[in-house]
Protein backbone atom coordinates (compact mmCIF):
# COMPACT_ATOMS: atom_id res chain seq x y z
CA UNK A 1 0.00 0.00 0.00
CA UNK A 2 1.38 3.40 -1.01
CA UNK A 3 1.20 6.22 1.53
CA UNK A 4 1.97 9.91 0.95
CA UNK A 5 2.79 12.06 3.95
CA UNK A 6 5.21 14.65 5.33
CA UNK A 7 7.71 13.82 8.01
CA UNK A 8 10.97 14.67 9.74
CA UNK A 9 13.81 12.28 10.56
CA UNK A 10 14.23 11.82 14.31
CA UNK A 11 16.88 9.10 14.16
CA UNK A 12 18.89 7.20 11.56
CA UNK A 13 20.57 3.84 12.10
CA UNK A 14 22.79 1.90 9.75
CA UNK A 15 21.13 -1.26 8.48
CA UNK A 16 23.58 -3.46 6.64
CA UNK A 17 26.17 -1.96 4.32
CA UNK A 18 23.91 0.37 2.34
CA UNK A 19 20.52 0.77 4.03
CA UNK A 20 19.13 2.83 6.91
CA UNK A 21 16.45 2.26 9.51
CA UNK A 22 14.73 5.58 10.12
CA UNK A 23 12.59 6.89 12.96
CA UNK A 24 10.23 9.42 11.41
CA UNK A 25 7.71 11.81 12.96
CA UNK A 26 4.98 12.00 10.33
CA UNK A 27 2.08 14.35 9.77
CA UNK A 28 -0.70 11.77 9.83
CA UNK A 29 0.74 8.54 11.28
CA UNK A 30 2.72 9.74 14.26
CA UNK A 31 6.13 8.17 14.91
CA UNK A 32 6.97 5.32 12.57
CA UNK A 33 9.99 3.21 11.65
CA UNK A 34 10.88 2.86 7.98
CA UNK A 35 13.61 1.19 5.96
CA UNK A 36 15.43 3.30 3.38
CA UNK A 37 17.09 1.00 0.86
CA UNK A 38 20.47 2.22 -0.38
CA UNK A 39 20.25 5.49 1.58
CA UNK A 40 23.82 5.15 2.87
CA UNK A 41 25.20 5.35 -0.66
CA UNK A 42 26.38 8.89 -1.40
CA UNK A 43 24.68 9.15 -4.80
CA UNK A 44 21.48 7.40 -3.78
CA UNK A 45 18.36 9.51 -4.42
CA UNK A 46 17.25 9.05 -0.78
CA UNK A 47 20.57 10.07 0.80
CA UNK A 48 19.93 13.87 0.95
CA UNK A 49 16.55 13.45 2.66
CA UNK A 50 17.27 10.74 5.24
CA UNK A 51 19.63 12.55 7.59
CA UNK A 52 18.72 13.74 11.08
CA UNK A 53 16.23 16.66 11.06
CA UNK A 54 15.50 16.43 7.32
CA UNK A 55 11.86 17.40 6.72
CA UNK A 56 10.37 16.08 3.48
CA UNK A 57 7.33 15.09 1.49
CA UNK A 58 7.49 11.31 1.48
CA UNK A 59 6.14 8.32 -0.35
CA UNK A 60 6.08 5.23 1.86
CA UNK A 61 5.08 1.66 1.21
CA UNK A 62 3.42 -0.49 3.86
CA UNK A 63 4.04 -4.16 3.22
CA UNK A 64 4.35 -7.20 5.49
CA UNK A 65 3.82 -5.05 8.58
CA UNK A 66 6.67 -2.66 7.89
CA UNK A 67 7.24 0.68 6.18
CA UNK A 68 9.81 1.35 3.49
CA UNK A 69 10.69 4.81 2.17
CA UNK A 70 10.40 4.93 -1.61
CA UNK A 71 10.75 8.64 -2.33
CA UNK A 72 11.39 11.91 -0.46
CA UNK A 73 11.40 15.53 -1.65
CA UNK A 74 13.19 17.79 0.80
CA UNK A 75 11.20 20.70 2.26
CA UNK A 76 13.62 21.93 4.94
CA UNK A 77 17.10 20.76 5.96
CA UNK A 78 17.61 23.21 8.85
CA UNK A 79 21.10 24.13 7.70
CA UNK A 80 21.12 27.01 10.20
CA UNK A 81 21.04 24.55 13.08
CA UNK A 82 23.96 22.59 11.65
CA UNK A 83 26.19 25.67 11.81
CA UNK A 84 26.08 25.68 15.63
CA UNK A 85 27.13 22.70 17.76
CA UNK A 86 24.97 23.97 20.61
CA UNK A 87 21.84 24.44 18.51
CA UNK A 88 22.29 21.09 16.78
CA UNK A 89 22.75 19.40 20.16
CA UNK A 90 19.53 20.94 21.47
CA UNK A 91 17.64 20.05 18.30
CA UNK A 92 18.92 16.47 18.60
CA UNK A 93 17.55 16.41 22.15
CA UNK A 94 14.17 17.56 20.85
CA UNK A 95 14.33 14.71 18.33
CA UNK A 96 15.12 12.10 21.00
CA UNK A 97 12.26 13.35 23.19
CA UNK A 98 9.93 13.27 20.17
CA UNK A 99 10.87 9.67 19.44
CA UNK A 100 9.83 8.79 23.01
CA UNK A 101 6.74 10.99 23.40
CA UNK A 102 5.50 11.39 19.83
CA UNK A 103 2.12 9.87 18.97
CA UNK A 104 1.95 6.34 17.58
CA UNK A 105 -1.11 7.19 15.51
CA UNK A 106 -2.71 10.18 13.77
CA UNK A 107 -2.89 13.29 15.99
CA UNK A 108 -3.72 15.68 13.18
CA UNK A 109 -0.06 16.64 12.84
CA UNK A 110 -0.03 18.59 16.10
CA UNK A 111 3.15 17.06 17.52
CA UNK A 112 4.96 17.56 14.22
CA UNK A 113 3.81 21.18 14.17
CA UNK A 114 5.20 21.73 17.69
CA UNK A 115 8.52 20.14 16.78
CA UNK A 116 8.92 22.12 13.55
CA UNK A 117 8.00 25.40 15.24
CA UNK A 118 10.61 24.80 17.94
CA UNK A 119 13.27 24.09 15.31
CA UNK A 120 12.40 27.25 13.38
CA UNK A 121 12.47 29.40 16.53
CA UNK A 122 15.79 27.86 17.56
CA UNK A 123 17.34 28.31 14.11
CA UNK A 124 16.25 31.94 13.84
CA UNK A 125 17.13 32.99 17.42
CA UNK A 126 13.55 34.03 18.11
CA UNK A 127 13.47 32.62 21.66
CA UNK A 128 16.32 31.95 24.08
CA UNK A 129 17.33 28.28 23.68
CA UNK A 130 16.91 27.44 27.37
CA UNK A 131 13.40 28.88 27.41
CA UNK A 132 12.63 26.99 24.21
CA UNK A 133 13.96 23.79 25.80
CA UNK A 134 11.55 24.07 28.73
CA UNK A 135 8.67 24.96 26.44
CA UNK A 136 9.25 21.89 24.31
CA UNK A 137 9.66 19.56 27.29
CA UNK A 138 6.47 20.64 29.02
CA UNK A 139 4.26 21.00 25.96
CA UNK A 140 5.34 17.65 24.48
CA UNK A 141 4.69 15.93 27.80
CA UNK A 142 1.25 17.50 27.98
CA UNK A 143 0.42 16.40 24.43
CA UNK A 144 1.58 12.86 25.24
CA UNK A 145 -0.81 12.53 28.18
CA UNK A 146 1.43 13.71 31.01
CA UNK A 147 -0.09 17.15 31.51
CA UNK A 148 0.51 18.39 35.05
CA UNK A 149 -2.35 19.84 37.07
CA UNK A 150 -1.38 23.49 37.57
CA UNK A 151 -4.83 25.01 38.01
CA UNK A 152 -4.37 25.38 41.74
CA UNK A 153 -3.07 23.83 44.94
CA UNK A 154 -3.86 20.12 44.89
CA UNK A 155 -5.11 20.32 48.45
CA UNK A 156 -6.85 23.66 48.98
CA UNK A 157 -7.33 24.81 45.40
CA UNK A 158 -5.52 28.14 45.78
CA UNK A 159 -4.66 29.62 42.38
CA UNK A 160 -2.17 32.17 43.72
CA UNK A 161 0.31 31.89 46.56
CA UNK A 162 3.50 33.79 47.40
CA UNK A 163 5.28 30.48 46.90
CA UNK A 164 4.15 27.33 45.11
CA UNK A 165 5.78 23.92 45.35
CA UNK A 166 5.86 21.71 42.23
CA UNK A 167 6.06 17.94 42.71
CA UNK A 168 7.42 16.49 39.43
CA UNK A 169 6.68 12.86 40.30
CA UNK A 170 2.99 13.68 40.69
CA UNK A 171 2.67 16.66 38.37
CA UNK A 172 0.91 18.73 41.03
CA UNK A 173 1.43 22.02 42.84
CA UNK A 174 0.85 22.90 46.48
CA UNK A 175 0.67 26.33 48.07
CA UNK A 176 3.17 27.31 50.75
CA UNK A 177 0.83 26.35 53.60
CA UNK A 178 -0.17 22.95 52.23
CA UNK A 179 3.28 22.19 50.87
CA UNK A 180 4.81 22.62 54.31
CA UNK A 181 2.89 19.53 55.40
CA UNK A 182 4.18 17.32 52.58
CA UNK A 183 7.37 15.40 51.95
CA UNK A 184 9.01 14.37 48.71
CA UNK A 185 11.09 15.96 45.98
CA UNK A 186 9.71 19.33 45.03
CA UNK A 187 10.75 22.55 43.28
CA UNK A 188 9.94 25.98 44.60
CA UNK A 189 8.38 27.92 41.73
CA UNK A 190 8.71 31.64 41.22
CA UNK A 191 5.52 33.40 40.23
CA UNK A 192 6.99 33.95 36.77
CA UNK A 193 7.80 30.27 36.40
CA UNK A 194 4.32 29.14 37.40
CA UNK A 195 2.74 31.65 35.01
CA UNK A 196 5.00 30.38 32.22
CA UNK A 197 4.15 26.74 32.92
CA UNK A 198 0.44 27.50 32.83
CA UNK A 199 0.88 29.37 29.57
CA UNK A 200 2.83 26.49 28.01
CA UNK A 201 0.29 23.78 28.79
CA UNK A 202 -2.95 25.71 28.36
CA UNK A 203 -2.32 28.11 25.45
CA UNK A 204 -3.31 27.34 21.84
CA UNK A 205 -0.25 26.72 19.70
CA UNK A 206 -0.80 30.03 17.87
CA UNK A 207 0.04 31.87 21.13
CA UNK A 208 2.39 29.31 22.63
CA UNK A 209 5.63 31.13 21.86
CA UNK A 210 4.40 34.60 22.88
CA UNK A 211 5.76 35.09 26.39
CA UNK A 212 8.91 36.17 28.20
CA UNK A 213 10.18 35.71 31.77
CA UNK A 214 13.28 36.78 33.67
CA UNK A 215 16.56 34.98 34.21
CA UNK A 216 15.69 33.58 37.66
CA UNK A 217 12.39 32.23 36.41
CA UNK A 218 14.04 30.59 33.39
CA UNK A 219 16.47 28.79 35.71
CA UNK A 220 13.55 27.58 37.81
CA UNK A 221 11.47 26.64 34.75
CA UNK A 222 14.32 24.60 33.32
CA UNK A 223 14.74 22.68 36.59
CA UNK A 224 11.01 21.98 36.81
CA UNK A 225 10.35 20.85 33.25
CA UNK A 226 13.50 18.76 32.92
CA UNK A 227 12.88 16.96 36.21
CA UNK A 228 9.24 16.44 35.25
CA UNK A 229 10.26 14.91 31.90
CA UNK A 230 12.78 12.53 33.44
CA UNK A 231 10.40 11.47 36.23
CA UNK A 232 7.42 10.92 33.95
CA UNK A 233 9.27 9.04 31.20
CA UNK A 234 11.48 7.18 33.69
CA UNK A 235 14.58 7.41 31.55
CA UNK A 236 17.63 9.53 30.84
CA UNK A 237 18.52 11.17 27.52
CA UNK A 238 21.99 10.88 26.00
CA UNK A 239 21.43 13.93 23.82
CA UNK A 240 20.62 16.02 26.91
CA UNK A 241 23.93 15.10 28.51
CA UNK A 242 25.74 16.02 25.29
CA UNK A 243 23.86 19.32 25.05
CA UNK A 244 25.01 20.33 28.52
CA UNK A 245 28.58 19.29 27.69
CA UNK A 246 28.75 21.79 24.79
CA UNK A 247 26.30 24.50 25.83
CA UNK A 248 27.53 28.01 26.57
CA UNK A 249 24.13 29.71 26.35
CA UNK A 250 23.99 32.68 28.71
CA UNK A 251 20.74 33.08 30.58
CA UNK A 252 21.53 36.77 31.08
CA UNK A 253 20.57 37.16 27.43
CA UNK A 254 16.98 36.22 28.23
CA UNK A 255 14.60 39.11 27.59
Amino acid sequence: MQIKTKGIILKELDNGDEDKLLTILTEDRGVIFAYAKGARRFKNRLAPSTGLLCYSSMVLFWNKERYSLDHADSIEQFFGLRQSVEKLALASYFAEVSAVLGPKENDGGQFLKLFLNCLFFLQNDRIHPMLLKSLFELRSLSMAGFMPDLVGCARCGSFVSPRMFFYPQEGTIFCESCGAQRQGVHILLTQGTLAAMRHIIYSPIEKLFSFTIGEESVHCLNDATEKFLIDQTERTYQTLAFFYSVSTFDLKEVT
